[in-house]
C-alpha cells in the first residue's frame, strides 16, 4: 500500500512538472514560469523517502535547464536566478526528506520497544486454564498501532483483555499502558464484569483526548462459564472441543472504552476442551490481494493443534499465506483453552458447518516472523 501511494504521488509531481514546462513552453521566452517546479520537489520532502525526493529534485532541475535551454535563455539574469533558487529547493528538499526519515525511524523504534515491553509473547496455565498470548507488529516502516491484552487471574476466574486503541504511535502506546494498567486494578478490586469496564472506563476519562477511545473485549472464564463485555471490539471466536466454531457476536452491543459504553454481560457455557479465540483487527481484516477478507471459521485447523503454541503460531501463519505477507495492520491474539478432560481432537479441515459462521463478521513462547511476499506466493 505504501509503495502504491509512493508511486502515486512520483506520477503527480512528473505530470505537474510536465504541465509547468508545457504552460512555460506555450507562452514563451518572455515568461518564465520556472519557479513553479520547485513545488515538486517540496511537496515530495513531505510525503516521500529521500531517494524519491532526490529523484523528483532532479528531475525539476533538469527540466527547467531543458526549458531554458529550448527558450535560449540560460544566460539571462533573471533565469539564471531562477534556476539557482530551484536548485536550493532541490538540495532542501532532499535533505528534509533524508532527516524526517531519520527522526520518523527513531521514533518508531521508541515506540515499537515500548509496545514490546507491555506486549510480550506469553504462554501459561492458571487454574482450570491455559493461556498463550501474541503480538505481531505491522510492516517495519508501518506506524506502531495500539493493541494491548491483560489477565488478571481473580478469585472470580481468569479475566482477560483485549483491545485496540484509536491512533498510532507513542500516544497509542501510552494509552495501551494505562489502559492495561487501569484493566489489572479493577479487575483485582471488582466482584462484578460490569463493574471492571464501568471503573477502567472512569479512570481513563484522565489519560484519553475528546477523540480517543478504546474497543475491547473483557472476558472472565470460570469452570463451565464465559462471561463477556464487549465494547465495539470484534466479537472473540468459541472453538468447542466438539462442533464448529461460533462468533460471540453480542446482543446488544455497546460504545467502547471513553465514549461511556453501558456494559452488558454475556454468558456462554463452556465445556473442558473448548477454547476462545481474542484478536485484534489485523486478523479480523486480513485481506488477500483481492481484497478478501480472512476467513476466520477456516482458522479451525490451526487452533485445533494440541499445543496452544503451535496453535497460536499456526494462526498467525495461516494470516500470512492469505495476504501473501503483507501485513498493514499490528495484530494482537490470545487462546484460550478450558483444561480438557480429553485430549483434544485435531481437525485437518474445518467441518461443514464451520463456514456459515463467518457471514457474520462485523473479525517459553516462540516468535515468527511474517513471511516475505515473494514466499508466501509460493506457498
Amino acid at each position: 500500500m505504501r509503495e502504491v501511494r509512493q508511486g502515486a504521488l512520483l506520477l503527480l509531481t512528473a505530470l505537474a512538472g510536465a504541465a509547468v514546462a508545457a504552460g512555460d513552453l506555450a507562452l514563451g521566452p518572455d515568461i518564465s514560469l520556472t519557479g513553479l517546479l520547485m513545488i515538486g520537489p517540496l511537496v515530495a520532502a513531505t510525503r516521500l523517502e529521500g531517494a524519491c525526493t532526490a529523484a523528483v529534485s532532479f528531475a525539476a532541475l533538469l527540466l527547467g535547464v531543458a526549458v531554458a535551454a529550448h527558450e535560449h535563455t540560460l544566460s539571462r539574469t533573471d533565469q539564471l536566478l531562477s534556476l539557482t533558487v530551484l536548485a536550493a529547493a532541490a538540495a532542501y528538499a532532499t535533505w528534509a526528506s533524508d532527516r524526517q526519515a531519520v527522526l520518523d525511524s527513531q521514533l518508531a523504534g521508541v515506540a515499537a520497544a515500548a509496545q514490546r515491553a507491555i506486549l510480550r509473547p506469553t504462554s501459561f496455565r492458571v487454574s482450570g486454564a491455559s493461556v498463550c498470548a501474541r503480538y505481531r507488529s505491522a510492516a517495519p516502516r508501518a506506524v506502531i498501532g495500539g493493541d494491548l491484552y491483560a489477565f488478571a487471574d481473580t478469585p472470580s476466574g481468569l479475566r482477560v483483555l483485549i483491545g485496540d486503541v484509536r491512533g498510532k504511535g507513542l500516544e497509542a502506546v501510552r494509552l495501551s499502558a494505562a489502559a492495561i494498567g487501569h484493566f489489572r486494578d479493577c479487575a483485582y478490586t471488582r466482584s462484578n464484569l460490569a463493574e471492571v469496564v464501568e471503573e477502567a472506563d472512569r479512570r481513563l476519562i484522565d489519560d484519553l483526548g475528546p477523540e480517543d477511545f478504546i474497543t475491547a473485549v473483557i472476558a472472565e472464564i470460570s469452570p463451565g462459564r464465559l462471561r463477556l463485555v464487549n465494547c465495539g471490539h470484534h466479537p472473540p471466536l468459541h472453538l468447542p472441543a466438539a462442533g464448529p466454531p461460533v462468533l460471540l457476536t453480542p446482543a446488544e452491543p455497546t460504545t467502547p472504552i471513553g465514549l461511556y459504553p453501558m456494559p452488558r454481560v454475556q454468558e456462554v457455557e463452556l465445556s473442558p476442551g473448548d477454547r476462545l479465540l481474542l484478536y485484534t483487527d489485523g486478523l479480523a481484516e486480513a485481506r488477500d490481494p483481492h481484497g478478501t477478507m480472512i476467513d476466520l471459521a477456516g482458522l479451525l485447523p490451526a487452533c485445533s493443534l494440541p499445543d496452544l503454541n503451535d496453535a497460536i503460531e499456526a494462526v498467525l501463519s495461516t494470516m500470512c499465506r492469505h495476504t501473501h505477507g503483507a501485513q498493514d495492520d499490528d495484530v494482537a491474539l490470545v487462546l484460550v483453552e478450558l483444561e480438557p478432560s480429553l485430549p483434544r481432537q485435531h481437525h485437518a479441515h474445518p467441518p461443514p458447518a464451520a463456514t456459515a459462521t463467518s457471514a457474520e463478521r462485523p473479525g517459553e513462547p516462540r516468535e515468527t516472523a511474517c513471511p516475505s511476499p515473494s514466499a508466501a506466493v509460493s506457498d
